[in-house]
């Protein structure tokens, strides 16, 4: 399968494709990542640290979809990261095109909600998504969800909420895109935001993608493991 990571001009992107490829290879999936950021980040942190999980393949090309996807084993959990939509649109569409679930990464802030929702410049995420019906097999645009990053890790927060609501809830009015939020929260904390370029074997970088990947398999988006299949959580 392949899982897109998606995101307007936020921050913490890459850091979350990185830390949900080594839940998942912690829960036991074989994962695969590839970077169709131009920026390249993701696979430069695969070659800065000795534990990354995986293999990370240079992608950032707006023909994903012809020249990239037919490599993929797609018995593994593929994991890609895109750089910011409204900057590269052209690589977006392409992989939105093949992509089996959409991951969108937003804080829980006013810019990032406008970012998502009416940005200033540039094609909003939800039409991005909805334009890609025309060119999937199956005419139907991918599954996606928004994952909230950076947030105040206090259960009482009320940005997240507000902003949760607000994606869920189409806006005040009810007349805007309709998101499926999920419930799990990244927090803002420095051994997450610093993570990229460092080891992932940090305690504070393990729990939230934990909680993501038991969300995502507990909505049936990603295959159940075996425990034999569990690597071990020393690594």
């Amino acid at each position: 399968m392949l899982i897109a990571s998606l995101k307007p001009r936020t921050m913490g992107g890459t850091t979350n494709t990185g830390l949900l490829a080594y839940a998942l290879a912690r829960a036991g999936h074989p994962v695969t990542c590839y970077d169709a950021d131009e920026s390249l980040q993701l696979a430069t942190w695969r070659a800065e640290v000795d534990d990354f999980p995986c293999e990370v393949h240079e992608a950032d090309t707006p023909a994903f979809a012809e020249t990239v996807y037919p490599t993929m084993d797609h018995s593994r959990i593929n994991l890609v990261d895109t750089g910011h939509a409204e900057n590269h649109p052209d690589i977006v569409d392409s992989v939105l095109e093949v992509a089996d679930l959409v991951i969108v990464t937003a804080s829980p802030t006013e810019p990032d909600y406008k970012r998502l929702t009416k940005p200033k410049r540039g094609t909003t995420l939800a039409k991005l998504i909805k334009r890609s019906t025309v060119l999937r097999p199956d005419g139907k645009p991918p599954t996606t969800v928004v994952l909230l990053n950076r947030c105040n890790p206090s259960p009482n927060a009320k940005r997240p909420k507000t902003y949760g609501d607000l994606l869920r809830n189409g806006g005040a009015d009810g007349t805007e895109p309709r998101w499926d939020v999920l419930t799990t929260r990244i927090p803002r904390v420095e051994e997450i935001a610093s993570a990229v370029g460092f080891p992932c074997n940090k305690r504070e970088r393990k729990a939230p993608f934990d909680a993501l990947v038991t969300e995502l398999t507990h909505r049936g988006y990603i295959p159940e493991t075996s425990p034999a299949a569990v690597i071990p959580s020393s690594r």
